[in-house]
Parts: C-alpha cells; structure tokens; sequence
C-alpha cells in the first residue's frame, strides 16, 4: 500500500520493490529493487536513480500535475493540459504506469546512480548502436522492448508495454570535469586512457515512441534472481551465489559482448574462457540464459574471425585488422578461445564445428610455443624482470602485476587445458588423427611439468621460470590449485601443497579469507612487479590481494584432495560476505577504488570493476557438488 503521511513524497515498499513518488512532479524520486526479497534496508537504501533527478515522464516536464490522487495502490495524477499518469501496483513485485492524453513521443526517462551504473541490458532483439551529437557521448544504445535491466547487487527488472512503437535509448556520457585525467603510473594502455572520463560519468534511460501516441504504458516488473540449479535450492547459504551469479555478465555497449566490464570487452580478450565455464553449467529454463549463450557464441565467432592472426594467435591486439606488434598483448587469449569454443560444444555442437578449423590453427601455434622440444610451453617474453625490454612489448597474463615470462605456469596451464578439451571434442567426432598430435603433445608436457616447476626449497610450484633460469616462487596459490584441477598434480602430493598454503595464509593473517583468495601469499619482489604503490605494495590488488576469480581454481581443488570441511568453511563465507555487502563498484570509482579488489581488512584496492570477481560462484558446482566440467580433468 502506498503511504500518503508527507507532504512532497509517497512512497511504496515490498520486500521487492520500493518506489517513491514526486507528489510535485508526478515523477519517480526513489526507485530500489531486491530480487531476492531478502534486504529490504538494502533496497530502501540505495537508489537506483540518480538522487535530485529520478524519473519523470514526458507529459510532466514542462507542467507540473494540478490534480492528484493517492489511495490504496494506486497513485493519480494530472496535469492543466489534461495529460494523467496512472501509477498501479498490481502486486508486491509489479507495478504499471498507465498514460492518457499524452500526445508526445517523450513517455519515460531517468538518469541512473552512478554508484549502480550502468547496468547491463538485455533484449531478445540486438540493439541498435546510434550516433550522438555529444561529444561527451561514449556509448548510445536502442533497445527495443521488452527488456530486462540487471543491476548488480541489487536485481533484475523486466520493462514492457503494449505499444510495439516504444523503445529505450542508453545514453553513457563522460564527466567533463575529470576529462583528460591520466589515472596511474606507466598509464599508457589504450582501455586505460579511455574510460578515465567515465569514472564519475552518467547513464541515461529515455523511453521513447517512434510516433506521438495519446495512449501509453509501461511495466515494471522485478524478476527473481537467476542462477544453475543448486541440488538444495532452499539452502539459504548459497544466498550469496543467487544474488551474485548474474553480476559475471558484465555488458560491453560498443560491441554487445560479455568483456570484464563495460569497456574491456571479451572479443580475444584474456579472459574470454571465463565466462565459458560459467555459460557451461547455465540451463535454458530462462530467455536470459539463451540471450546471453548466442551473444557469447557471436563473441567468440568475433575473436576467431577478427583477433586471429595469420599464424593462428588470438589476440585483441588484433581485432579487425592483421597481426601488429609481435606476439600480442596477452598470452592467454589463444588457449583462452580454443577453451571458449569446446565450452559452446556443450550446447551447440554445430556452431562449434563451423568454427574448429580456427580452433585449430590456434592448437597448432600454441604447439610452436614449445620453442626447446621439451613439452612446455614458452612464452616469448623473458620474465627476468618487471619491464624488461623486449622485441615483444610488456607481457601479459591476467596476473597483469608480474613479469611473468618465459616459462609461465599460468600460461602454461591454459595451454595444457585447451589442447585437452580440444582433444576431446576431435575424439568425440570420430577426428582421432588429428587429435594424435596434440596427445603426443600433452604426454610429452606432463612428464616435463613437474620438474619443470616444482620448487624444492619451498615444496610449491614457482610462478614462472625466467629466460636466465630463475625460479619466481611466491606462494602462487593459482599456481598450485590450476594444476591439480588440470590433474598435472597428483592428489595426495596437491593436498600437502594446499595445507602448505593455508599455512601461509594463516601466517600471514588473512583470517577467514571472506574477500576471496590472494594470488600469492608471500610479498613478490620488487623487481618483478609493478612500481605503482597503490597497486604495487604488498596486500594491495594482485600483490596479495583478495579477488573472487582466484578463488575459483583454489576452491575447487580443495574439493578436489578432499579438504571439504576446510572449503566449505571459506566458500560459504566468501558467499556470505557477497550476499551482504555491495560487491559492484559502480560506473567506475577510480583506480584503487573498486571492490573487486580488496586487502585482508577488507580495504577497497581494485583498478576497476571487474566481473571476474564471480567466477569463484563456480566452484559451488564443480567443487562443492562435483559437477563435471571441462575446467576439471577427469
């Protein structure tokens, strides 16, 4: 029921929704959603329109409404011209604004906050991407209706109408007042220098008719949070992960793919097989699901066609054009793709035959890695030291900090994996033969992996092994977990390295890990990470950092060696912390601002909001309940 005790505002509230009504404007001041139903103080809490701007509708802007009518759930009013908004709520998740006498191609628009903002928007239709006369302008988009907003940490929420001829335009404009702003030491990445302007930007929503219409509606609907079927659905310590599971779908507006936020896309990106794994265990009991499966598969479809150089390398170095610059930027967006493509075979077999000749090529360059004969893998940078000179530029893996090079473990195991799923896909298609060579590959690769890797003197596995033979050992906890995932490292021997781990950890005084799990648990050196201390020092962002990616591999391995009572303690608690606090930064707070990042005091230390934050959610499934999956070797 809608409260009618003050004189400006009426506000409703559910344990979904919560709207406030402008009883000055006809508009909307205050407008929360909770799919979960869970958190009403968080949903009545935070707007997610832009406070002093809200939502007004195009009838009202130039004259204010001289008739009005609150009574029960319903909201009346009525301006000089005769023009009405009719707000109904027709339960505790719906509510449906009926316009009379409007006579405009204006019906609806709202600027976001930008501690939600943007959201991610889907629509069944692939939006339009429209030229704008602001120069301030970056993104703007037409979607057509219906569509579903997904604001992270928050929900989901379904707008439609009756009127075919309405659509919805996203306009993201840059903050003039920090334009130009270089953020960072060494800021000489085109994405960074890019989105500076957007760290205090504005997202807009219009809703518009394509002709005046006299008539017309719109309804909001919040949606039930989306997720893999857990085997305990009731379970309320998976809350965590229902809240959560949709925020790893971040949406790039240029392209239309799933990139690590709203700039970075996903076409040859490092981290493209990510969202495969999560795509890999999502049914299609939701138009969602199967929106963001064919926007995924279109993605990958992009990264063979435009980011694969002619010797079969992946790389956004280069999308839409011929291989620039040498090897890349990012070793692991080769293997990356070749694992995207066997993860969209599990639920489109055909779409992934069109493209496996390109998966290929990709094998067959990662096999020319393997410079020395010896089974592993090289990566071409030389990895002595941080900024290194090479003929190749600066290396890159997604542990971007570190002068990983040469022998790269973390390069390594994405190798290992794509030429295995690759394999499997080739035997499951009766493609035995050329299936062969990329076996005899993987046999020479796990006798040399080992000993290639292993450290003595701490009982780990070092990160890296440099072009001069040093051993870069930091407790790398990826460094371990990925191999015992990827069955490189026997059980027994895995357990023993993991307790080693925790040890450390505990040492270290990382308490109960609720941020996630750190890269490395001991200080990387100096000479072998950046030389930014807000990203750099020890405790702060990958140099010891707690991310959710990270706790992926390391959870599920835990499950793996049967540490279930130790994994259980941390996953729940990570899923714990992620239902109660706000884990989305926003349109971008700044460097060392964002939360995907954070020190062990919980202390916010990320360079911008990343959407792999969630993959840890996966190992609720593969580690947890053992779901087989191509991420873990059977």
């Amino acid at each position: 029921m809608i409260e009618n005790k003050h004189d400006k505002y009426a506000p409703f509230e559910s344990d979904f929704l919560s709207v406030t009504f402008n009883k000055q404007t006809g508009g909307i001041a205050f407008f929360g959603v909770e799919s979960g139903g869970r958190d009403r103080d968080k949903h009545a809490s935070y707007n997610l329109m832009l406070p002093g701007y809200g939502g007004v509708f195009g009838a009202f802007k130039r004259s204010l409404p001289v008739n009005m009518e609150i009574k029960d759930n319903t909201a009346f009013f009525e301006n000089k011209e005769g023009s009405s908004v009719l707000y109904n709520f027709l339960d505790d998740k719906t509510m449906r604004v009926e316009l009379d006498k409007i006579n405009h191609k204006d019906i609806f628009s709202t600027r976001l906050s930008i501690k939600t903002a943007p959201p991610t928007i889907w629509t069944k239709k692939a939006p339009i991407q429209l030229k704008s006369k602001n120069p301030l302008t970056t993104y703007k988009t037409r979607y057509s209706l219906p569509l579903i907003i997904h604001f992270p940490d928050f929900g989901r929420i379904e707008i439609s109408s009756t009127s075919k001829d309405i659509f919805c335009i996203e306009e993201l404009q840059m903050s003039k007042d920090f334009f130009g702003i270089e953020l960072g030491g060494k800021n000489f990445s085109y994405n960074h220098n890019r989105i500076h302007a957007l760290h205090f930007g504005s997202s807009y929503l219009t809703f518009k008719s394509s002709k005046p219409l006299d008539k017309a509606d719109l309804t909001f609907k919040v949606l039930k949070e989306i997720y893999p079927k857990l085997p305990n659905d009731n379970d309320e310590s998976f809350n965590g992960l229902k809240r959560n599971w949709m925020n790893a779908f971040a949406m790039n507006r240029e392209l239309y793919d799933l990139g690590d936020n709203i700039y970075f896309h996903g076409t040859g990106h490092l981290a493209i097989h990510m969202k495969s794994d999560l795509l890999e265990i999502m049914n299609e009991d939701y138009d969602e699901f199967k929106i963001i499966r064919r926007t995924f598969e279109k993605q990958v479809e992009r990264s063979f066609k435009e980011s694969q150089a002619h010797d079969g390398e992946v790389s956004v170095s280069y999308f839409g054009k011929d291989k620039v610059n040498g090897f890349g930027c990012a070793v692991d967006s080769t293997p990356g793709a070749i694992i995207s493509l066997v993860g969209i075979s599990k639920w489109n077999l055909p779409f992934a035959k069109k493209l496996l000749p390109n998966a290929i090529k990709a094998a067959d360059y990662l096999m020319s890695r393997d410079v020395d004969g010896d089974g592993i893998f090289e990566s071409p940078y030389p990895g002595d030291y941080m900024f290194q000179p090479s003929e190749f530029g600066l290396q890159t893996n997604w542990w971007d900090n570190f002068a990983f090079g040469h022998k790269d473990i973390y390069f390594n195991y994405l190798c290992h994996r794509a030429l295995r799923v690759l394999c499997e896909l080739l035997e499951k298609l009766n493609r035995q033969d050329e299936a062969k060579k990329y076996r005899l590959q993987l046999e020479k690769f796990d006798k040399s992996f080992f000993d290639t890797f292993y450290n003595p003197k701490t009982g780990l596995m070092a990160g890296w092994i440099s072009k001069n033979g040093k051993a870069h050992d930091y407790a790398f906890t990826f460094a371990v977990s990925m191999g015992i995932n990827e069955g490189l490292i026997p059980d027994d021997k895995g357990r023993e390295m993991l307790k080693t781990l925790l040890n450390i950890m505990k040492k270290q005084g990382y308490g109960d890990l609720r941020f996630g799990i750190p890269g490395n648990a001991m200080p990387v050196a100096q000479e072998d990470t950046i030389c930014w201390p807000c990203m750099s020092d020890w405790g702060r962002y990958e140099n010891g950092g707690l991310n959710g990616m990270n706790g992926y591999h390391f959870l599920t391995a835990m499950y793996k060696v049967g540490l279930t009572k130790e994994a259980d303690k941390i996953l729940f608690t990570i899923m714990d912390t992620y239902e109660k606090e706000m884990t989305h930064s926003g349109l971008m707070p700044g460097y060392c601002q964002s939360v995907d990042w954070r020190t062990k005091e919980g202390v916010r230390c990320g360079y911008n909001y990343l959407a792999d934050n969630y993959y840890f959610l996966l190992s609720a499934y593969t580690g947890k309940y053992k779901v087989e999956h191509t991420s873990v070797a059977k």
